[in-house]
This record gives structure tokens, C-alpha cells and sequence, in this order.
């Protein structure tokens, strides 16, 4: 009996390490978009710490520590976003909108006001947390101009026109994993902008 009882407890915490390991590597965010002038524009931020400068301009997101797709990317767009947008709200546009998942990133597409990047620039964190300095500055870039620079990479880059970039941009291309999970949502025809 107690060599059964060892053998089931060794087994739940292996089960434990494991599904910790598995929620550990999930990943979640948002693509948040609106229209403007007519046009559909995605909010993008540059990575700002050094160690993730070489990843570019992307949508919000990173690890779901835990949480369910949905919260996590809410959790991550608040945090991305330097506070701007809470992540109640986020989470409750995440409701019914289309996502996509490739490996174990799950992207939602999220509708959003419009609103001058300058807003996002110039956000105070709410707190002092490392997790609301990881990215900025921020811009809005048509998605007519994301598809056009992802059909001419230059050495695997797609480098996004200087027009769109602010002054303090510290990459000019977008990042590939970004753009990559991009294009496979509009081949699954999920984009919400496209009809």
C-alpha cells in the first residue's frame, strides 16, 4: 500500500509541475485596431527594454502566468499600454471577437476609438511596475501599409515607411512573429476589417 501511495503522489506532482509548465507557456495579447480617415489603423508599440530592442514594432501581449487566454491579454494590453486602456474594458471587448491561435499565442483582434498616439506617449503608468515600461513609443500604421511591407521584406525585415515612425522610435521594422500571425489571421479570413 505504501509503494501505491508514494507512486500517486509522486504521479500528482508531476501532473502539477507539468500543467504549471504548460499554463507557464501559454501565450496571449491583442491587436488592437480602428478606423481613421476612412481607413483601418492597428496601434503598434516598439519593444523598449534592451534586451527586446531587436523584436520591433508588434501588437500587445506575453505569458499568461496562470490566467485563461482572454484575461491575460487584457492583463497585457493594460500593462503595454501604460495603463491607458484598463483591462476590464480590454476584456470585455475580447467577448465575441475574433482570434487566432498559432502555437501557444492566442491573438484577439480588438476595436478601439481612435485616439492621437500621442495619448499613448504620453500616458503616466499607474504605478511604478516594470510590466508598464516594456514597450512605447506608440503609432498607428494603416494596415493597408503593414500587408505592402510585409509583401517587400528586405532580408527577412519588413520595415515599416519613416512617415509612420515617430522621432523616438527605436526599431524601424515590425516584428516578424507579430506580422507573421497577422498575415495567417487574414488567410483564415479573420480579420474583422476585412469583409
Amino acid at each position: 500500500m505504501k509503494k501505491y501511495t508514494w507512486c500517486l503522489i509522486v504521479s500528482l506532482w508531476l501532473l502539477i509541475l507539468i500543467s504549471q509548465s504548460i499554463a507557464a507557456s501559454c501565450g496571449a495579447g491583442t491587436v488592437l485596431y480602428a478606423t481613421f480617415k476612412g481607413k483601418t489603423h492597428l496601434l503598434l508599440a516598439d519593444h523598449q527594454l534592451i534586451s527586446q530592442r531587436q523584436r520591433g514594432w508588434a501588437g500587445f501581449g506575453g505569458l499568461c502566468d496562470g490566467q485563461p487566454v482572454d484575461v491575460a491579454a487584457a492583463r497585457e494590453t493594460e500593462e503595454e499600454t501604460k495603463g491607458y486602456y484598463n483591462r476590464e474594458e480590454i476584456l470585455s471587448r475580447i467577448g465575441g471577437s475574433p482570434n487566432i491561435r498559432i502555437g501557444n499565442f492566442t491573438t484577439f483582434f480588438v476595436k478601439v476609438n481612435y485616439v492621437p498616439a500621442v495619448a499613448f506617449n504620453n500616458q503616466k503608468p499607474p504605478d511604478s511596475g516594470s510590466y508598464y515600461i516594456e514597450r512605447g513609443p506608440y503609432t498607428w500604421i494603416p494596415f493597408a501599409v503593414i500587408r505592402q511591407v510585409f509583401e517587400n521584406r528586405k532580408a527577412g525585415r519588413a520595415y515599416i515607411p519613416a512617415k509612420y515612425l515617430p522621432s523616438n522610435a527605436r526599431s524601424e521594422w515590425l516584428f516578424e512573429p507579430f506580422l507573421t500571425g497577422l498575415m495567417a489571421a487574414g488567410t483564415a479570413g479573420i480579420l474583422p476589417w476585412i469583409p
